[in-house]
């Protein structure tokens, strides 16, 4: 079960289709909303566009979604298991302290990445920062990632299993968030910025906090 499914209880689709015509139409929906929210912002979306857009009625979009916010926690839900997965796949074997940076310095990339490839992914994103039900699918999505962060630092370090609570987790905390806020301001500013301003990020901050923290190999 994703670790965002409790956040989402409250925005949640009506029900999503197994039957295949209906499972189509339930895709179309998405794509169509995630290219208009790429071109305009979410803001600038209603409903009966996204219906007009994916030629349906509105009253059938309701059958699928109750407002739009279903439709961006559905979206939302879809890019922050990527990443999950492609940051799990990165800390899952680290077991060293070289590696634990290597790991970071790719979570680094791959985030900026994942907002690069993904269409619609910043604007998912803000829309997500927007309403309170909706900000709970965030928090869940870094909590996870500071899961697995401390399940990777342990294997480096167990001895901080000792000091998980007062140590080990508001360090991880600190550490998602310096990224997190570092690739989102990052995704604002034309590339070649935004990789200088990464590259910063991963050798002035990251690579210290851990070289500072945890014994040499």
């Amino acid at each position: 079960m994703s670790p965002t499914v409790e956040a989402m209880e409250a925005v949640l689709p009506r029900k999503e289709p197994v039957q295949e015509r209906s499972r189509k139409r339930f895709e179309r929906i998405l794509w169509e909303a995630t290219k208009l929210i790429e071109a305009r912002g979410v803001d600038a979306v209603a409903m009966k566009e996204i219906a007009q857009a994916s030629e349906i009625s509105i009253a059938s979009l309701y059958q699928y979604f109750p407002d739009k916010a279903a439709i961006i926690a559905t979206l939302a839900d879809r890019f922050f298991r990527e990443g999950q997965h492609c940051i799990q796949a990165l800390f899952g074997t680290v077991t060293t302290r070289a590696a634990l940076i290597e790991a970071l310095h790719g979570m680094v990339d791959s985030y900026y990445d994942c907002f690069l490839e993904m269409p619609g992914a910043y604007g998912i994103w803000q829309a997500t920062q927007s309403d309170r039900r909706l900000q709970r699918l965030d928090e869940e999505d870094c909590a996870e990632h500071v899961r697995t962060l401390e399940s990777a630092i342990l294997r480096v370090a167990p001895d901080l299993a000792a000091v998980r609570e007062a140590e080990l987790t508001p360090m991880a905390k600190l550490l998602v968030g310096v990224i997190a806020g570092a690739v989102r301001s990052a995704i604002t500013l034309p590339e070649a910025e935004a990789r200088a301003l990464l590259e910063m990020c991963k050798h002035r901050m990251v690579t210290p906090a851990i070289e500072a923290t945890l014994p040499a190999d």
